[in-house]
């Protein structure tokens, strides 16, 4: 479990840090940029995220709905699946939060 909570921690560090260098923004206004409400990004941030903040982001989401589900293995074909089925909504649903997709494919 502290593997999982130190894989955790890098993940939002490292989304945290990407946030506050990219002009992004996820949903927080410029004053507010240290802090990052994960239910208020939406479907449209993540798809207008740079390549690199958009993998960090879906990779930390899919450390963040492990966790919550106390999945300790990880199967990489299904995770490769479920991403692509989680941007699909994402596009078809911009207005959506990501947590609404994630929630619907995992």
């Amino acid at each position: 479990m502290k593997s999982i909570n130190k894989l955790l921690a890098i993940f939002l560090l490292s989304t945290i840090i990407s946030t506050l260098y990219s002009s992004s923004g996820f949903a927080q206004d410029e004053a507010e940029n240290t802090k990052v409400e994960l239910n208020k990004i939406s479907c449209r941030e993540l798809l207008k995220m740079p390549g690199k903040d958009r993998e960090l982001t879906l990779v930390f989401f899919h450390g963040l709905m492990a966790s919550r589900n106390n999945q300790m293995v990880i199967d990489r074909v299904a995770l490769r699946e479920a991403t692509n089925k989680i941007t699909d909504y994402c596009i078809d649903n911009p207005n959506s939060m990501l947590m609404t997709a994630f929630d619907e494919y995992l």
